[in-house]
């Protein structure tokens, strides 16, 4: 391993830009430092590639990002003679760079690039590819992660993320280009010259708005301005298309201010993640000083959206798998009011999102698939039914505050889900109700589930080794109790289960609680899901508590 990153090293030092030949200088004498950066290539995961900026085959920089182009270029040339694509970026540190550096390389491959003007948030690149019928998509972005990361999300004609079996035909694109011969450039300005690189014009973001407005009427005819809101975009791609959106529903709207510039490095909060709840800190502040109902933030590439609300008990906030949870019985119990509700409807989720779901749409008399983690398989999925007719999509969620209605998408989109939120939340407000006491009424009626998750980060070559011993620790020699709850069943998702693709997944079942096991796709993190069902909240809260002292046993064994 030494070895080879030495000679990658050298390789680089020799042909690299030269900005990152200055920053393997300074590293030239640092041994853990090389081996960090040139021990393997950044990979594919749940969530595209990945990775920190910086010098290296398993960094982000111009590039991975010309090399990913040139092995997506040629994936999709041999799918069409001719193909287009849409190319959008956040606001992160090198996006713009590398959103441009991407479209040099399509455009030299003979392939159209629909390019964005500005920061734009993922449904939106989504709707785009749909709408614009191109073969495919980029979006330049790391999500949720710190400031020092940046990835490459990829997305096929459908407007959903590349599924695994699509992605392993770009890596073996990827695997046989080098990292600076056989890559085709052309400039911006000459690609532009040439029309081969155009801007999608603001009217395709109009759209976007209008298709959400009329679904969130059609569902809401009678909405009301009775609610005062308080959004906060975390720095982000959010800020225009949930402002719009929310006031184009009548709605008031406070904006905090010191967190609407498009900041890379997140100045105001640790981490710009709306799961995070200090990230809330500012909006709670203002949310107090208007006497808001609602706070609502969304990340920064606008997928996932997190939530508090005013109660007499001061701000509470929900999880992901609260709001799938009430958003679903909403648009399931609107339909029905309307009589819209179809009668081969189906409502899609992850395997480690809450099972409640099961309860609620049998008593609507829809039905429930599951997925594997990653909102692409819920975008494969819905495109399966579109072209059969099979099934009418209704819903889609995740436990990692991501959710979409409607199909005019096929990513979690953060945009709708604020105006569902928001419609949800004014007519209950109309009932002298509010989302808590809606919640706890669906819990009394449908069972008392929570859900857990505790997340463990092990960093560089040692620490992807722990995990794949836990894994592999797990998969032998499971617990077989958690508290009085004997193992019922393993299952190990790496060799199939339930027609779904394999994943290094496991399924642990013990009576009431259900402990799902997997290794992040994007992050060098092992996740441990924890689901219950208690008779009441009490016995959910000490279901919960035990399962986390089991997690920690299995983590320090």
């Amino acid at each position: 391993m030494l070895k080879e990153s030495y000679e990658k090293f050298n390789l680089w030092a020799e042909k690299a830009d030269e900005s990152i030949k200055k920053e393997l200088i300074e590293i030239k004498d640092d041994e853990k430092e090389i081996i960090e950066r040139f021990h393997k290539n950044l990979e594919f995961g749940t969530g595209g590639m990945r990775g920190k900026i910086g010098a290296g085959t398993n960094r982000i920089n111009v590039h991975n990002v010309a090399r990913v182009s040139q092995a997506f270029s040629n994936y999709l040339k041999k799918q069409k003679d001719f193909p287009s694509i849409v190319i959008a970026y956040d606001n992160r540190h090198f996006s713009k760079k590398f959103a441009e550096v991407a479209a040099e390389v399509f455009a030299a491959n003979n392939i159209q690039v629909h390019l964005f003007k500005e920061n734009t948030a993922v449904p939106i690149l989504s709707y785009a590819v749909r709408r614009l019928a191109a073969d495919g998509g980029i979006v330049i972005t790391a999500s949720h992660n710190p400031p020092e990361y940046n990835g490459y999300k990829i997305y096929t004609s459908d407007g959903s993320q590349a599924i695994p079996e699509k992605i392993k035909l770009i890596i073996k694109e990827f695997e046989n280009i080098d990292f600076f011969d056989g890559i085709k450039r052309i400039e911006v300005k000459k690609a532009k010259e040439t029309e081969k690189i155009s801007f999608v014009e603001n009217s395709l973001i109009e759209e976007y708005l209008d298709e959400i407005e009329s679904y969130i009427r059609s569902l809401n005819p009678l909405l009301k301005n009775n609610l005062k809101i308080v959004y906060s975009s975390l720095h982000g791609t959010g800020l225009k298309p949930v402002t719009e959106i929310l006031k184009r529903l009548g709605f008031e709207v406070y904006v905090v201010k010191e967190q609407m510039e498009f900041d890379p490095n997140f100045s105001t909060v640790k981490s710009p993640n709306p799961e995070d709840k200090e990230a809330f800190e500012k909006a709670l502040n203002l949310a107090e000083e208007k006497k808001a109902d609602l706070v609502i933030a969304t990340d920064p590439d606008a997928d996932r959206i997190g939530i508090f609300e005013r109660t007499d008990k001061g701000y509470e906030d929900f999880n992901g798998n609260e709001m799938g949870i009430m958003l679903s019985n909403f648009i399931l119990n609107k339909m029905k009011e309307h009589m819209s509700l179809p009668g081969n409807g189906i409502i899609i989720k992850t395997i480690v999102s809450t099972d409640m779901i099961y309860e609620i749409a049998k008593d609507y008399g829809v039905e429930v698939e599951e997925t594997l983690t990653g909102f692409k398989f819920i975008g494969e999925k819905m495109e399966k039914y579109s072209k059969s007719s099979q099934k009418k999509y209704i819903f889609g969620f995740e436990e990692s505050y991501g959710c979409l209605a409607n199909t005019h998408a096929r990513d979690k989109d953060a945009i709708i889900a604020a105006a569902l939120i928001v419609s949800l939340a004014s007519d209950l407000k109309n009932k002298n109700k509010n989302i808590r006491e809606y919640l706890e009424e669906l819990n009394k009626k449908y069972g008392y589930y929570k859900e857990y998750l505790m997340s463990f980060a092990f960093e560089g070559v040692q620490g992807n080794r722990k995990i794949i011993k836990i894994m592999d620790d797990l998969k032998k020699e499971p617990p077989i109790k958690i508290g009085d709850n004997k193992l019922i069943e393993t299952i190990d998702y790496s060799k199939g289960h339930n027609n779904l693709p394999k994943s290094d997944v496991i399924e642990l079942r013990y009576g009431k609680i259900k402990l799902i096991v997997r290794g992040s796709g994007t992050e060098p993190k092992i996740k441990f899901y924890i689901l219950v069902k208690g008779e009441n909240s009490e016995e959910s809260k000490t279901l919960i508590s035990l399962g986390e002292d089991t997690v920690s046993n299995i983590v320090q064994g």
